[in-house]
């Protein structure tokens, strides 16, 4: 959103589409403030949290509020694949929705249909901030139908043993490997660089490739994000907020020397 609260181009979605690899971070905490910073240090987009987080609709408002204006594009991992959850976030007004565990075509189907306004899909009217209060109302509808991102979560080996027909859905603008349920799904919960867990991400990423829709993945370390760039993963998660605050104070404090010689 631009800084006078209307819809900007999805900078993000059009990267996508055009084969540039986009690098950006999780926020788990809701705090306005991490949003704000985030949106200014160069990332490409901002995947705010709210399935595996206490983060409320209010939290993501006021976490969108603060990057008005910034080019870093936003993206809502909704708590469910449902469309009550859905249309009250899209109504905050960000450049896309995650949805969490899709699993089949038809679940993805619903996802869309969640997320675009009739005549293709079902979502309802409002007056938000996503509308400007009703300030931007005819601009934001003709436009939130090609410009809102729609990204699918593939955590599950239902999913990858359907991902070919996820795929064909239309609308869906790109997908995202969710390794860790991803494995507990496998029977092996927390086993992220099983050889079978990385055979089926590599099947995921193949398949994303044949139908050219990009595919991404959450990695925690530079030289993973490395990785998984020289293979073809395009929307990389390269941290995680509260990983990057235990790690710099914990990487701090192994390099103070306290009085005595101690750590």
């Amino acid at each position: 959103m631009n800084s006078d609260g209307k819809m900007s181009p999805n900078k993000l979605k059009r990267d996508l589409a055009a084969g540039k690899v986009c690098l950006g971070a999780t926020i788990t905490m809701e705090n306005p403030v991490v949003a704000e910073i985030l949106s200014h240090i160069g990332l490409d987009w901002l995947w705010i949290e709210m399935e595996h987080s206490v983060t409320s609709d209010g939290g993501v408002h006021a976490m969108l509020q603060a990057t008005n204006g910034a080019d870093t594009s936003t993206m809502v991992r909704v708590p469910w694949n449902d469309k009550t959850m859905i249309k009250r976030v899209l109504d905050a007004g960000p450049d896309g929705i995650i949805i969490p565990l899709v699993n089949s075509a038809a679940e993805a189907e619903a996802a869309v249909s969640a997320i675009k306004y009739p005549p293709l899909g079902e979502r309802g009217a409002g007056l938000a901030r996503a509308q400007c209060y009703g300030l931007a109302m005819e601009d934001y509808m003709k436009r939130a139908n090609d410009e809102v991102m729609i990204t699918l979560m593939i955590e599950h080996v239902q999913a990858v043993e359907n991902i070919e027909a996820i795929l064909k859905v239309k609308g869906v603008d790109s997908v995202m490997v969710g390794a860790l349920d991803l494995s507990g799904s496998m029977g092996i919960l927390g086993q992220t660089t099983d050889p079978r867990v990385e055979a089926a991400i590599q099947k995921v990423l193949a398949a994303s490739k044949k139908a050219n829709i990009p595919c991404g993945i959450i990695t925690v370390a530079p030289e993973q994000a490395n990785e998984r760039i020289k293979q073809g993963f395009t929307h990389i998660i390269m941290g995680i907020d509260v990983l990057y605050l235990v790690g710099g104070v914990t990487g701090a404090l192994k390099q103070i020397v306290r009085p005595g010689g101690g750590k």
